[in-house]
């Protein structure tokens, strides 16, 4: 037997911005689930950085704090599962889940974040979110001063590079078997910043710290922590959803986080390469009070 309801709002995805989102319909009296199976991109990572007066709070504690504060909104509940397919009927999305239960939504707000594809590199898993990073906003000042290293494309590391010597002066650029045009090359020379073009065949360090980068040339060398420009990709219920996407991939949203499809918005990482926890909160609040507004004078 398949169990059914409805909801004025279903959000997929329990980050800050589901769950800023869900805060804001549920003060607008709205119904409200929450989609999320406990799986956030960078839990790993020890802390939340540039939200202010959340500083340093462990990804986790942020949330519990969030369903802490949500508790006098009785309209909002969370559903800890998998989304398996989105359908339109009629002028309702069903939202199907693994075990057969359905759920009718008036809106839908996509808050799922993105995969990263990370090298396949030895090392490097067990170190990622604690001396691998993506973002020096979130982490630049906890690395402050070490031997800092970039791994990307061209385009990628003649950004983060540069940027990174405001943290460091220390700052080296690993293409990882790629090569680097002679502009891009001279560009970087003239910054003292040295380029190795070489693999990476391994990562080594005590626990999760990194000490040293070992290069398919048998070159070693000293770097305690890496900034990272992965590729990434849409969740797979997403990518057959066929939302409009820009060039790089991210789900393409107006400035009130409005999709090409009918009573779908969405919000956070998923829309752009600004991936910043405040940004994400501040994407799902504009989305919400769209939504809302929506709902209530339609």
């Amino acid at each position: 037997m398949v169990s059914q309801s409805s909801t004025d709002v279903l959000i997929v995805g329990g980050g800050p911005a589901g769950l800023t989102a869900a805060l804001y319909l549920g003060r607008a009296r709205k119904s409200v689930v929450v989609v999320d199976r406990g799986q956030a991109r960078h839990a790993v990572s020890q802390g939340v950085h540039n939200f202010l007066t959340r500083e340093g709070l462990p990804p986790a504690s942020l949330r519990e704090h969030a369903w802490q504060q949500m508790e006098p909104y009785a309209s909002v509940s969370l559903r800890s599962d998998t989304v398996s397919s989105i359908v339109r009927e009629g002028d309702v999305w069903v939202v199907s889940f693994g075990d057969g239960a359905e759920i009718r939504t008036r809106a839908l707000l996509l808050a799922t974040g993105v995969i990263d594809e990370h090298p396949k590199v030895e090392g490097y898993a067990e170190r990622w979110g604690h001396s691998i990073h993506q973002c020096p906003y979130c982490h630049g000042w906890e690395m402050r001063d070490r031997q800092l290293g970039v791994v990307g494309s061209e385009l990628a590391v003649m950004h983060m590079a540069p940027l990174l010597r405001g943290w460091s002066p220390h700052v080296s650029v690993f293409t990882h078997g790629e090569e680097l045009s002679d502009e891009a090359r001279s560009a970087l020379e003239r910054a003292e910043i040295p380029v190795h073009t070489a693999t990476i065949r391994s990562l080594d360090g005590a626990g999760v710290e990194l000490a040293n980068v070992l290069l398919s040339n048998d070159q070693v060398v000293p770097c305690e922590g890496l900034f990272v420009a992965t590729p990434q990709r849409q969740v797979d219920f997403v990518r057959g959803l066929e939302l409009e996407m820009d060039d790089d991939g991210f789900v393409r949203v107006d400035p009130f986080g409005a999709t090409s499809l009918p009573m779908v918005w969405a919000a956070g990482d998923m829309t752009s390469r600004y991936h910043q926890v405040i940004e994400a909160a501040a994407q799902g609040a504009r989305a919400a009070v769209t939504i809302n507004a929506t709902l209530t004078l339609a």
